[in-house]
Parts: structure tokens; sequence; C-alpha cells
């Protein structure tokens, strides 16, 4: 049904209605794995530097998170050289504010998603996340192209 079905997602997000939301979404999709989950950026530090579990494909990061917020945790994944080969760090926020997505940008995201309100759409988002071919984009990712939209 879709291009990509064998692909390692995490999501952090400290809201559970969120990650109950996107888990819903992601299973209607089909996917062959099962999501992952992290409640906070130092829970999502702490699974990343487990070396005995694998690397996410895809991590969905929210911004506002207690603890270590979303540009915190960003920036130190983008900080480590162990975490170069994470294909795509996916900013999910409630946020589209020009700042935290110009933040992002620099700090080295690779994609902004606003989270949908309503289901299909969610549904539509993570398709084109799922779908795009980020060896190809990063090459020459651009602001213009940054935020990912229904």
């Amino acid at each position: 049904m879709y291009k990509i079905k064998d692909i390692r997602i995490l999501l952090t997000d400290d809201d559970e209605d969120d990650r109950d939301f996107f888990a819903e979404a992601l299973a209607d999709l089909q996917l062959k794995n099962p999501i992952e989950f992290c409640k906070n950026g130092v829970e999502l530090l702490d699974r990343l530097y487990d070396a005995n579990l694998v690397i996410p494909d895809i991590i969905f990061l929210d911004l506002n998170m207690p603890i270590l917020s979303g540009f915190e945790t960003l920036q130190q994944i983008k900080e480590d050289i162990k975490f170069k080969n994470i294909p795509l760090i996916a900013i999910y926020s409630t946020s589209a504010a020009e700042d935290g997505v110009k933040n992002t940008f620099e700090l080295g995201a690779n994609a902004y998603v606003v989270k949908p309100l309503v289901f299909s759409d969610l549904k539509k988002v993570l398709i084109k996340v799922i779908e795009t071919d980020w060896k190809e984009k990063l090459q020459d990712l651009r602001i213009e192209s940054f935020v990912i939209t229904v």
C-alpha cells in the first residue's frame, strides 16, 4: 500500500493523548514495525545511548516537554557523532511559530510537522514523511520545504 513499510519510528511526546492519536494513525497505515515511545527528552537520550537497542529510522520530537525541551534534546542529538546516521529528526509540534521553525531548522532537524487535529490529516502527513526519499531531500534541504503539511 505504501512505499516504506519496514521502518522504525520513535515518538517523543509528553502528552499521552497525542501519543495515542499518533499510534492509532500509524496502526491504520499498517507498518510492519511497532512504534516506540519516549515521554521526554531525557528518556529519549537514555534510549539512544542504550547500546542494546536499535536506533530508529525516524524520530518525531515534540518541542514543548518538561525536563528537557525538544530544542535542547535536538541540540544534544545533533552534537553527538553517534547519531549522525539517524536519517530523520522530525519536529512534531502544536506550534507553527516562525521562530520555532527557524530554530529547529538551524539546530539540524530534517523536517517540521505541525500536529494535525484531524485523524485523516495526521495519516496524510505521516504518509508524506514515511514515503519521502530523505537521502535525496536532505542533500538540498531548504527552510522553504522544511515544514510538512497536508
